[in-house]
């Protein structure tokens, strides 16, 4: 999957701050393509800078946005940042910045920018919203031609070609909780373990879907995600892990080939043979930070 990161940021008139694009001639919000293992909130920091010269510190996670496209689908992060420093600079990539009004937004503006932008200039707390977006296929087509146009215009001055972000690996684990409190561990099949329910993308699909997906082939369980407590970023190995939050909606509790047994553990009491990490993604859900939190491992 690759992913990107922006970040949203205001001045004392309300006014946002945007790029017009080079390639689009399109206003968006600043931001780009993540170097993989980069942490999401410093990548949205460093495209903020590079592409504006405002530096900024990002506050919350407010949005994430899943385009399906192959190989394996886009993920954006959107950010709301303060802004700590720095000069309007224009760069190659935005030949146009400035803090212009919200309401009516500058136009041209592609349709997924304003949907990110009325996501993220109305979140107020809680978790990020995260949803699919899909390009109108003139777009698509568009995009496809121009980036073609200008690939061949740098081979012919023998300039080196746009290369592209790198490729994650994307998982999702789910933390479901009992009346009572307690949470729900799947006892694994080929070893001795406990784990959360949960696994890695399955093609283009999104952490959310790749969530209730493998939650119900775990545990025959249908839920409904409620927040996004954390993310883990393992550098080493290209990966990214969510860790949601979930009410059962359906179904009932049924093992099979990755699932032999089933128990529910309070927080912070699980038994010795509990995979590591997920207990720290246990007590990111129900310590209630009030935003997502953003880990790495080594």
């Amino acid at each position: 999957m690759r992913v990107f990161a922006g970040g949203v940021v205001t001045n004392e008139l309300n006014e946002v701050l945007l790029i017009l694009r080079d390639d689009s001639r399109t206003w968006a919000v600043p931001g780009g393509g993540l170097d993989v293992g980069e942490m999401p909130p410093a990548g949205a920091a460093r495209e903020v800078e590079e592409e504006t010269g405002i530096k900024v510190m990002p506050l919350r996670l407010v949005e994430l946005q899943f385009r399906p496209e192959p190989p394996a689908g886009h993920l954006g992060f959107t950010f709301r940042c303060l802004r700590r420093g720095g000069q309007l600079t224009p760069s190659p990539e935005s030949p146009q910045v400035g803090f212009l009004p919200s309401d009516p937004l500058p136009r041209p503006m592609l349709g997924m920018h304003q949907q990110s932008l009325r996501h993220s200039l109305t979140h107020r707390g809680g978790p990020p919203a995260w949803y699919s977006y899909r390009l109108p296929w003139p777009v698509r087509l568009g995009r496809e031609m121009l980036y073609g146009y200008r690939d061949l215009r740098r081979r012919l001055r023998r300039e080196p070609v746009y290369q592209p972000p790198g490729e994650w690996q994307m998982g999702a684990f789910v933390v479901l909780r009992s009346p009572a409190g307690e949470v729900l561990w799947v006892k694994r099949t080929d070893r001795d373990v406990w784990n959360l329910p949960g696994g890695g993308q399955a093609g283009i699909e999104a952490p959310w879907e790749t969530a209730m997906r493998e939650t119900y082939e775990e545990t025959g369980l249908v839920v409904c995600l409620t927040d996004l407590p954390s993310i883990e970023v393992k550098p080493a190995q290209g990966l990214m892990v969510f860790t949601f939050t979930a009410e059962v909606t359906g179904g009932q509790l049924t093992t099979g080939p990755e699932a032999a047994d089933f128990a529910y553990f309070p927080a912070g009491g699980e038994p010795a043979n509990v995979l590591p990490r997920h207990v720290v993604r246990v007590a990111d859900a129900v310590a209630g930070h009030g935003v997502t939190q953003f880990r790495q491992e080594e």
